[in-house]
């Protein structure tokens, strides 16, 4: 019995270990094992942007999430943002994307420099510490800019007179190495009118380019007395090609400013001056308190740094001084000395002029090349400043002996001031003048005085129409004094004085003009005249400046592409930028007269401040004025507001060809 026992126990406890060891699937007597840790959150770029692109390019970048526990609902996806130094970064649309689905990248219209690095960073939207970065370098076309430019403006601050002159050194990647400038201004701390020079600083200084040829140009002066008026300057312009550029002033922290002018090369060999100049220059006069313009022609014939290298000799000069009457005093023999250049090209010049209201003036003059200086007053004497322009004669010097010395048809564009209230940029004329080498001329011009009102319509004066004149040369010093006259409307009242400085050689004249003799309409300003071509139309793309005065001068630049008989284009003004607007050429000559000289209109498509006109102040209704298009050649020309008695403005404009912006080769960028 025992024995039978022992024997089941034996069976039994066989059988389960046997069971045990060969039923690995069995639950017997065995624990469910921990679910397998979920994988983490993560997200990776699927489409990875370019390292750089242009400006005017655009771009996708894809990312994907993985392990993205939101199962596709609204918590999934993508989220992006963009970074960049400027704050103005572009775009990224859109903002979120699935887990795959591309967003596109539309660089910024514009930006500080030529080069900005934008980061692009995507999120995991289910988990916001899960993202991806990519850096993107956006690039402009500032290669185009490459050298040493001259710089100079004239126009309005805090309702004085403003003027720049200076000298950029543009590395063509946007940077600018170096540096000087001269700017007179009326101090906005005490009213006191201000001449400051000094070096410009790197640190700070740079430019920009696009891609329709408009940019920006930032200048940092040295400011070593912690002057809050002398701040960063920065002026936009329009490309015409890697010389030459328009430029008009924008706005500071410390200054209201609108001014207009010019950016040329500087030659890359500057000489001491040399023969004869002519020169016109305007603003306001220190010791006369009002406006005033200058005009002449300096004979250099001494070597610099003599005390006397100014001699006078085939000297001359005119002075409109609106505190003497308008009154032009003639200068037969001015005399002065003049330095030699300095490292980027700028010279001193001290002018005697003993008839004058201010008979000892001190000028900066920024050479450009042999035949153009910049000139600007750096005297300082508190008064005023004056500045404008100078033309080598070269080898003409001396040679203008008689009236056949002037002859053809000119065409000539002047700005001054209406002197009913004294204020600049509100006397604007362009025309055509042909002279006959004999002693007369004709011509067609327009002239619009914005705040000189007529007696007879109570409104702004204008006058547009033919005229007559004569003029005389004397002293071989290339004078040409010309009095316009016989003008249909009013009356032959209006009888302009404009005295034309020769150069020679085909070059063009500067001029300086002033009201009638019996000061009907009284003005002064200055301007410049270039020889016409005889085979003109307008087509193709143009850069142009402007300025405009309804009260409150406006300056700007823009571009315009004139197609068969209309226009478009973008305009850049003060602190508002890309106004669009259109415009209309007709085949209507101004005058049966003259040649090259086209009726034409602008509108403002969004009735915004590209171009004032009488709805400047309501941006809801379309803006448009008539204009007069004279073209100096195939590829320049002025033109000017004719609508006066409707709009009650003035505007002045000059345009040339811009030729193509050329792209930047990797060789060319550079990493900020």
């Amino acid at each position: 019995m025992a024995t039978r026992r022992w024997i089941l126990f034996f069976l039994t406890a066989t059988l389960m270990s046997a069971l045990a060891g060969c039923n690995s699937g069995s639950t017997l007597n065995v624990q469910n094992p921990p679910p397998p840790p979920a994988a983490g959150v993560s997200i990776a770029l699927q489409t990875a942007p370019p390292a750089s692109i242009a400006i005017n390019s655009t771009t996708q970048v894809t990312a994907v999430v993985n392990n993205d526990t939101s199962n596709g609902g609204s918590g999934s996806g993508v989220d992006w943002i963009l970074t960049c130094q400027s704050g103005n970064c572009g775009t990224l649309l859109p903002p979120h994307t699935g887990s795959g689905q591309p967003a596109t990248y539309t660089p910024p219209s514009a930006m500080p420099g030529n080069i900005e690095v934008v980061n692009i960073q995507g999120f995991a939207t289910v988990d916001h510490t899960k993202n991806v970065l990519a850096a993107i370098n956006v690039t402009a076309f500032g290669n185009n800019l490459s050298g040493t430019y001259v710089l100079a403006a004239q126009g309005v601050a805090n309702g004085a007179t403003y003027q720049f002159a200076g000298v950029v050194v543009l590395d063509g990647q946007g940077d600018i190495t170096s540096g000087e400038r001269t700017v007179n201004f009326s101090d906005p701390n005490t009213g006191a009118f201000v001449s400051n020079s000094g070096p410009i600083v790197s640190a700070g200084s740079s430019y920009f380019l696009g891609p329709d040829g408009r940019g920006t140009i930032t200048i940092n002066p040295s400011n070593p007395g912690n002057d809050p008026s002398i701040v960063p300057q920065t002026f936009s312009l329009v490309f015409l090609s890697n010389s030459h550029a328009l430029i008009t002033v924008t706005p500071t922290s410390a200054l209201t400013v609108s001014a207009s002018g010019t950016m040329d090369i500087q030659a890359a060999s500057i000489s001491p001056l040399s023969g004869g100049y002519a020169f016109v220059v305007g603003g306001t006069d220190s010791f006369g308190a009002g406006p005033t313009a200058i005009g002449g022609v300096l004979n250099v014939d001494s070597q610099p740094n003599n005390s006397n290298n100014i001699s006078g000799t085939g000297s001359v000069a005119d002075q409109n001084q609106s505190a003497l009457g308008i009154t032009l005093v003639f200068q037969p023999k001015p005399f002065g000395s003049v330095s030699s250049p300095d490292p980027l090209g700028m010279v001193s010049l001290t002018l005697n002029f003993p008839l004058f209201s201010t008979p000892v003036m001190q000028f900066a003059g920024y050479i450009v090349d042999a035949t153009h200086i910049q000139l600007i007053e750096n005297d300082n004497f508190g008064g005023g400043s004056v500045a404008g322009l100078s033309i080598g004669q070269g080898s003409a010097t001396g040679t203008f002996l008689d009236d056949s010395a002037f002859s053809g048809p000119y065409v000539f564009g002047v700005t001054g001031v209406d002197l009913s209230n004294g204020q600049p940029g509100t006397l604007t004329s362009a025309g055509v003048v042909t002279a006959d080498g004999t002693g007369k001329v004709s011509g067609y011009m327009d002239t619009g005085f914005q705040s000189l009102f007529s007696s007879s319509t109570g409104l702004p004066a204008q006058i547009s129409g033919s005229f007559n004149g004569s003029y005389s040369i004397a002293n071989g010093s290339g004078r040409a004094h010309t009095g316009f006259y016989g003008f249909v409307n009013p009356n032959n009242l209006f009888q302009p004085i404009f005295i034309f400085y020769l150069t020679g050689n085909g070059n063009p004249a500067l001029v300086l003009a002033s009201g009638d003799v019996n000061f009907n309409y009284p003005f002064l300003g200055t301007g410049i005249a270039y020889p016409q071509s005889r085979s003109l139309s307008l087509s193709g793309t143009y850069g142009l400046n402007f300025t405009q005065q309804n009260g409150t001068e406006s300056d700007g630049t823009a571009v315009m592409s004139v197609t068969s008989a209309s226009f478009s284009g973008a305009a850049d003004v003060g602190p508002s930028i890309d106004q669009a607007y259109t415009g209309t050429i007709n085949s209507q000559s101004c005058s049966a007269l003259v040649v090259g000289c086209f009726t034409g209109s602008f509108a403002n498509a969004a009735g915004s401040s590209a171009f004032q006109g009488s709805n400047a102040a309501n941006p809801n209704l379309p803006v448009a004025f008539t204009a007069d298009f004279y073209m100096i050649d195939q590829s320049r020309g002025f033109f000017i507001e004719n609508d006066l008695l409707v709009q009650q403005q003035v505007s002045l404009g000059f345009f040339a060809t811009q030729t193509a912006i050329h792209t930047l080769s990797a060789a060319g960028e550079k990493q900020r």
